[in-house]
């Protein structure tokens, strides 16, 4: 089943919840109201991009060697997430003058054309492309950099921050099938001012995925803000507080190591929790034990 795919100005697939009351001396009553529905990230979706680089690092002729990087390419609906980069000039008296980053989503829709349109001009398909810049953001060179090194020539480095909008009409996830594609790239230029006044600018793009993900959207239908700041598997839900654990439980295993049909007695009549035994059956053992609780370690 196709995902929601519905946002400002496009309407590319939507789902509606009908109800009618039937009454029997009056018009029927008809409600309708539309509803949004998403597949949940998988693993086989994060496998699909695992041969993707969120990284570029190349030498730019012999004028700076400069590496720009995204923490995941996966990234949650309406995240902020950091861009990071690093420029050593390779030529004196270069300067940086500013960096410019803009995340473009990219349309592509294919529908088969009508009968009489493909007879008469022999086109089986009708597509379409747009482009739509949803994050646009530059910086100055006093805004967006900071030295590495002791030397001003020798190189820089900078985190900046893209902040995916929180709207769910603003943009949409990533959509692949056979008619409709979107998709999502992180551009950026970096301007850099040589000797004389010359303005020479870098340029590159970074191929990312937007996905939802139930931990974005809430009960009420507006997004939660998410900071990524490495690989995905930071933002799973973390374990309770030491102050709130639970003992583990211990389940009763029968050992018969002389193969004899009978069991041994202190096997059966095993402590199920720690310090709660159950059914007055308690077994003091240092095999079949359960784990000691945080504040017996300590």
């Amino acid at each position: 089943m196709l995902e929601t795919i519905a946002f400002r100005g496009s309407s590319y697939h939507t789902y509606h919840v009908h109800a009618i009351i039937e009454r029997r001396f009056s018009k029927n009553v008809i409600l309708s109201e539309p509803i949004r529905i998403y597949k949940h990230f998988s693993i086989e979706d994060s496998l699909y991009w695992m041969s993707a680089l969120n990284s570029i690092s190349k030498q730019w002729d012999n004028v700076a060697q400069y590496s720009v990087s995204i923490p995941d390419v996966n990234i949650p609906f309406g995240a902020t997430f950091p861009l990071k980069l690093w420029v050593a000039p390779l030529s004196k008296g270069l300067k940086l003058q500013a960096l410019t980053i803009n995340v473009v989503e990219q349309h592509e829709l294919k529908i088969n054309a009508p009968a009489t349109y493909s007879a008469q001009f022999n086109v089986h398909f009708l597509s379409s492309k747009k482009e739509n810049v949803i994050f646009s953001e530059g910086h100055s060179l006093d805004d967006c950099m900071t030295l590495e090194s002791g030397e001003s020539d020798i190189e820089w480095s900078a985190t900046k921050w893209i902040s995916l909008p929180q709207d769910l009409e603003a943009y949409s996830q990533d959509v692949s099938s056979s008619m409709i594609k979107i998709n999502h790239q992180v551009e950026f230029t970096v301007e850099l001012l040589g000797m004389g006044g010359k303005l020479s600018m870098i340029k590159g793009t970074i191929p990312f995925n937007i996905y939802m993900s139930p931990q974005v959207i809430s009960e009420h239908g507006t997004v939660r803000r998410l900071h990524v700041d490495g690989s995905l598997d930071e933002y799973m839900d973390p374990p309770p507080l030491y102050s709130k654990h639970q003992n583990d439980l211990l389940l009763p295993v029968l050992r018969d190591p002389l193969n004899t049909g009978r069991f041994a007695e202190s096997d059966v009549s095993l402590r199920m929790i720690c310090g709660q035994p159950l059914d007055n059956g308690c077994f003091n053992s240092a095999v079949f034990d359960c784990a000691p609780s945080y504040e017996t370690v300590i």
